[in-house]
């Protein structure tokens, strides 16, 4: 059995009978070729991911503070919703936190928004 080996930057490789059945953008090869595992990220790469996403929860958590934040400033908040403007605010706390954690370790956590405290 021969081998056709990808050579455009993707890995791959299928099973063919001989060198007539490649496709351009392979290479013939005798051998089954060796599974490449993916390197993982690195520290800076995994900030950086981490970062992007704290900004997305940020926003999140800014697109469900403002209707409260509204109803504080002109005096007809709710106890519930001061309750769950006051949760916001913590959520959003801690995302700000968040690169005081170990990012890498096995207790690396996202903090829980108030929807999902309260889902739980």
């Amino acid at each position: 059995m021969s081998w056709a080996v990808r050579n455009d930057g993707v890995q791959g490789w299928r099973a063919i009978e001989g060198a007539d059945e490649l496709f351009p953008n392979e290479v013939y090869s005798e051998f089954e070729p060796v599974q490449v595992m993916p390197s993982p990220h690195s520290i800076e790469d995994l900030s950086a991911l981490v970062k992007v996403r704290r900004s997305e929860l940020l926003t999140f958590a800014a697109h469900r503070m403002g209707p409260l934040q509204d109803a504080m400033d002109i005096g007809c908040i709710t106890d519930v919703e001061a309750k769950q403007l006051l949760l916001w605010k913590n959520y959003r706390i801690s995302l700000n936190r968040i690169e005081e954690q170990d990012f890498f370790s096995s207790e690396f956590q996202w903090p829980l928004s108030p929807d999902e405290i309260l889902t739980q």
